[in-house]
């Protein structure tokens, strides 16, 4: 069995955290699709932080 890279298990649990906001983000916008557009454009915007905060790609923080 390969042993695992050191600090792979602090990425994990960090990417881990930006999946579960990016899902409680589209979540919140998929239940205000046709009754609020400002709620659907906070959720797009919040995803958008998000990954746009994973494809800096600070690892280095991240791991910290």
């Amino acid at each position: 069995m390969v042993d695992a890279v050191p600090h792979t298990e602090k990425l994990d649990e960090y990417l881990w955290d930006m999946i579960q906001a990016v899902y409680g983000a589209t979540s919140s916008g998929n239940a205000h699709l046709k009754d609020d557009p400002k709620v659907v454009e906070r959720s797009l915007a919040d995803c958008k932080e998000v990954l746009d905060s994973i494809m800096e790609g600070h690892v280095d923080e991240w791991i910290a």
